[in-house]
């Protein structure tokens, strides 16, 4: 459990999370929880990853039976075992048969509840490594999920023209006719270098389109 503030990163390289830039500015947000400072009974904290997605339990065909597991992971130990099966916890699962939409916010109350009381108050533990007492506290660092299930956790909706949550009043999302579907071509253009030659490329994009709308929108 202490390996991801043990280990040794090759520069240059992530081969675990705790490398990420992500993992680091937790830490420098967080310090009291952090492992920044070596210190046993921080490095021992918790870091957990919430992943949900619905799947039909009987695998028969056609059937609209719909169940969601949702699994907690721990990111604290090394790459070959933090996806591993023992240390993959089934913590909750949302019944069928519909769909549960909106309603997984229900079902994931006594786990949210949980995880609020292990990061502001933590449990008393024991390491029988170092044969020390300690106060475990746990964060739950991201959720790992498809889009619709990703709207489903977040409360974000991901359809229309502010489907993206990073983009959000920013998308340059448009409709197409006549049927007004939502389309986001060209809309990765804002992610390119500003002097990217295809920022000034009206002829194989989306025609008739200004370039220095796109750069405005960047």
């Amino acid at each position: 459990m202490r390996w991801h503030a043990e280990h040794i990163q090759t520069p240059r390289e992530m081969s675990h999370p705790a490398d990420s830039v992500a993992w680091k500015t937790f830490d420098k947000t967080h310090p009291f929880f952090a492992s920044e400072s070596r210190n046993a009974s921080e490095s021992r904290n918790v870091r957990l990853a919430l992943s949900t997605d619905g799947f039909k339990p009987f695998g028969q065909t056609g059937s609209q039976y719909s169940l969601w597991s949702v699994i907690l992971t721990l990111y604290n130990l090394p790459p070959l075992m933090c996806m591993k099966d023992p240390y993959m916890f089934l913590t909750v699962i949302v019944p069928g048969p519909n769909n549960s939409k909106q309603n997984i916010d229900v079902f994931l109350q006594p786990l949210i509840a949980e995880i609020n009381d292990l990061w502001t108050e933590g449990i008393p533990a024991y390491d029988i490594s170092r044969k020390q007492n300690f106060q475990l506290r746990a964060a739950l660092m991201w959720t790992i999920s498809d889009f619709p299930a990703y709207s489903m956790l977040s409360g974000w909706s991901t359809s229309g023209h502010r489907a993206s949550p990073y983009c959000m009043e920013d998308s340059l999302a448009f409709s197409l006719k006549p049927r007004r579907k939502t389309t986001w071509f060209d809309c990765h253009m804002r992610f390119l270098n500003r002097n990217h030659r295809f920022r000034r490329d009206e002829k194989n994009f989306r025609k008739n389109i200004p370039s220095f709308l796109v750069l405005l929108h960047s």
